[in-house]
């Protein structure tokens, strides 16, 4: 399962419920190394709500980690992620693993991560949730990046990003990259 959309959509909020609803021992909690916002080795909601989880630079690490106890990996920030999480993904449905990831559908210019595209194309569904506009309150679908990107520092909270509907949106003047 896939849970995306723009940030501040409620993504990582939904991920927490999903995690909390099965036993505390049967869920297997991923987060990507790159983001480390507000900490190193939770997955954090923007509201602070939060769960432990194990830190991964690369989705071929996430087997190894697994456990017979384990019914449900959960994946925080697909989109950071590289070209195996949808074989990851394959191969953990075949042991039977429930496998849900929340992730950016679009980045900061509008355009789609290749990795969330065929994570898509193997999911059993996908959810798409919407924010508020922060400028006009009308349903958003995009991440507005309000601050410049330095040094490649593109990972960010509220003091970088805000939710824009797309008439609201504007791309970042830099140069895209790979990862929003």
């Amino acid at each position: 399962m896939l849970i995306c959309g723009c940030m501040f959509s409620g993504k990582t909020t939904e991920l927490l419920e999903r995690i909390r609803s099965q036993g505390p021992t049967q869920v297997l909690v991923i987060k990507h190394g790159r983001d480390d916002r507000y900490a190193a080795r939770k997955i954090v909601a923007h509201g602070q709500d939060s769960q432990e989880a194990w830190t991964v630079w690369e989705s071929s690490e996430i087997p190894d980690l697994l456990k017979p106890e384990h019914r449900m990996v959960a994946i925080d920030e697909g989109h950071f992620f590289d070209a195996e999480l949808p074989a990851i993904c394959k191969t953990l449905a075949k042991l039977n693993v429930h496998v849900v990831i929340t992730s950016l559908d679009l980045n900061s210019w509008g355009e789609p991560f290749a990795v969330i595209e065929s994570v898509k194309a193997v999911a059993d569904r996908c959810v798409v949730r919407e924010a508020r506009c922060n400028v006009c309150n009308r349903p958003a679908s995009r991440t507005q990046r309000l601050t410049p990107i330095i040094d490649g520092q593109i990972v960010g909270g509220p003091e970088a990003f805000e939710p824009r509907c797309s008439d609201c949106w504007t791309p970042p003047p830099e140069q895209s990259v790979d990862h929003a």
